[in-house]
């Protein structure tokens, strides 16, 4: 930063404070003295301004030519104003357009004649008047700016400027829908009616307020640049504006419906780029514009950004007044071949939305057909998957049946075992009795058994009953025991009346009361031995309990838990108990946790 630059800054910047505190200071004093506090602000205001203006130029590195060709190379910082296509980033960020190939080209001119590197900073100020500023008070030579500034007597008392480039005719422009006014009187007429849209500061807002002047009814709306100035009128049929001649052809190929009126043109000396007035870069400036290089160069450039029909309209200096009649009627060729090729692009574009359409139209017949198809195919699949679904449910449902059949008739079977197993031992006791001549037991054991073998009959069509029908089977039994072994032991069987109606097995729990009185009670010496048999509701289960007073507190044999017992009575149990278990895993079990009990747990599936 230049020493100049950075004093400057810190003047500015210190009297501001200075400013605030005596703005603070006479408030505080005397709160009357409103004149004094708006001259204050409005100080403060300007100083501020001017310490903006004042970092602004002192940031840019602008070498003078002087230097630059003392010392073979240097820096110069070129601002720019964006609108396309004179200067104006890409999609990618870079640089393009233009007035950026215009200095690029000049740069190389400089290595080419004077055998210079000159190296260029490129710096974006979007504000148009604040660039111009910057210019105005730049310290640097070496400071340039584009922005498709215009050439005018007003600003070259400030500035210098490069030749120009190209021409500068700004025309008067309304929507496409008007009718072209043959006069200005004709249009100053139809234009009461009417608004306008203008860029502050420009020579458009310039040449429009003359107009206006004449019209002083018509208001005015202002727009950030000239292309929002052309898409304003392009929406509006009652508005009207000017437009750089160039600008205007660009609307027309972006396909803008706006319209040149031929009335109240006006011409300047053209665009061109800036530099500050005491810049030493007017000789090698000068020499390139005036060079051939830049003609060749610039035409490619024309070519490159504006197009076939803008480079004519360069080329042939419209702002030749010799020229006139050829330039409007090339203006006027220009103009009808735009609107021409308007045309044919906007009927290419109806006949490809017609055939879009066509094609969307028949995509979509063809995808709906395929959509029909598709949903007959699935109802049909649904359908006979559906079926194969019932057909298989029916056939699980009738395997399950006849697995449940299967395995009842099982049941039955081994339950059926037990009755002859039972019949035989009770008609052995019957023979015992009848050989010892002992009348009295004979008729107690025959009346016991008939009571017995009753409910083993009604018993025999299901293989469950309730737990107190169990019960009475059980005492039944056990009493036919009690007279075979003569009052060897007594017995009690009992129930919680919480399962009286519970459902289990019949008879399930026999084998093991036989196994329990055939290994601990029959073979007491004396009469002493006791059996209960107990059925109670512990956790979800019904648990059926065998327990003895075994001789010399010896305990109960084991339960071998498997069907292979030579035990036939507990052979049958384990067959039964295994099949009841196919149907619900874990239903039944059956310990010796306690040594002189037994346990049979049956899981309660119904009541």
């Amino acid at each position: 930063m230049p020493r100049f630059g950075a004093f400057y800054v810190y003047i500015c910047q210190w009297s501001r404070w200075v400013l605030v505190f005596l703005e603070v200071k006479i408030k505080l004093q005397n709160r009357e003295q409103k004149s004094m506090k708006k001259m204050l602000l409005i100080g403060l205001a300007v100083l501020w301004r001017l310490s903006v203006f004042a970092q602004i130029t002192a940031s840019y590195q602008g070498d003078s030519w002087k230097e630059i060709l003392r010392n073979k190379q240097g820096t110069v910082t070129s601002l720019w104003n964006g609108i396309d296509p004179f200067v104006f980033k890409a999609s990618d960020g870079r640089l393009m357009g233009v007035e950026y190939e215009v200095m690029e080209a000049f740069v190389r001119f400089t290595e080419k004649k004077y055998g210079v590197k000159l190296a260029v900073n490129w710096v974006e100020n979007p504000d148009f008047q604040q660039m111009i500023a910057a210019i105005k008070n730049s310290k640097q030579a070496g400071v340039f700016a584009w922005g498709y500034i215009s050439i005018t007597a007003e600003r070259a008392k400030f500035l210098q400027f490069t030749p120009p480039y190209m021409p500068d005719l700004n025309v008067l422009v309304t929507h496409a829908n008007r009718a072209l006014y043959k006069s200005p009187e004709a249009f100053l007429d139809g234009a009461k009616q009417m608004h306008s849209f203008a860029m502050d500061n420009t020579t458009m807002a310039e040449d429009l307020a003359k107009l206006r002047s004449r019209i002083p009814q018509v208001a005015t709306t202002f727009k950030n640049n000239d292309y929002e100035i052309a898409e304003a009128i392009s929406q509006d049929e009652k508005a009207f504006g000017y437009l750089p001649l160039s600008i205007y052809i660009v609307a027309l190929q972006r396909g803008l419906k706006v319209k040149r009126q031929p009335v109240w043109a006006v011409k300047r000396p053209g665009f061109a780029g800036i530099y500050p007035m005491k810049s030493d870069w007017k000789e090698p400036v000068d020499a390139y514009f005036e060079s051939a290089d830049f003609q060749r160069d610039f035409e490619q450039i024309a070519r490159q950004y504006l197009g076939a029909h803008m480079w004519k309209l360069v080329f042939l200096n419209v702002m030749n007044d010799s020229m006139r009649n050829q330039n409007d009627l090339e203006l006027l060729q220009i103009e009808k071949d735009l609107f021409a090729a308007r045309v044919i692009e906007a009927a290419q574009e109806s006949e490809f939305q017609r055939d879009l359409r066509n094609i969307l139209l028949l995509t979509g017949v063809f995808a709906l057909v395929l959509m029909f198809i598709f949903y007959l195919r699935y109802r049909s699949k649904k359908h006979y998957s559906e079926v194969l679904r019932t057909q298989n449910e029916l056939i699980l449902s009738q395997k399950s049946e006849i697995e449940r059949i299967n395995r009842d008739l099982q049941l039955r079977v081994l339950q059926s075992q037990t009755t002859p197993h039972f019949v035989f031992n009770a008609l052995h006791t019957f023979r015992y009795f009848v050989s010892l001549n002992e009348r009295k037991s004979t008729l107690a054991y025959l009346t016991a058994l008939s009571e017995c073998m009753n409910n083993l009959l009604q018993q025999s069509e299901t293989t469950f009953c309730t737990v107190a029908e169990e019960c009475q089977l059980l005492t039944q039994c056990l009493q036919l025991e009690k007279i075979r072994y003569a009052d060897k032991f007594g017995f009690e069987v009992q129930y919680d009346q919480a399962v009286k109606d519970w459902q289990i097995p019949t008879l399930l729990i026999y084998p093991l009361i036989e196994t329990a009185l055939h290994r601990s009670i029959l073979v007491r010496k004396d009469n002493e031995g006791f059996l209960q048999v107990g059925f109670d509701y512990k956790n979800g289960y019904i648990v059926g309990s065998i327990e003895v007073n075994a001789p010399t507190g010896e305990p109960l044999l084991g339960i071998s838990n498997k069907p292979e017992t030579d035990n036939a009575s507990l052979s049958l149990m384990w067959q039964r108990i295994e099949l009841y278990n196919a149907a619900q895993a874990g239903t039944i079990t059956v310990s010796t946790s306690v040594p002189d009990r037994y346990e049979i747990r049956y899981r309660v599936l119904k009541s």
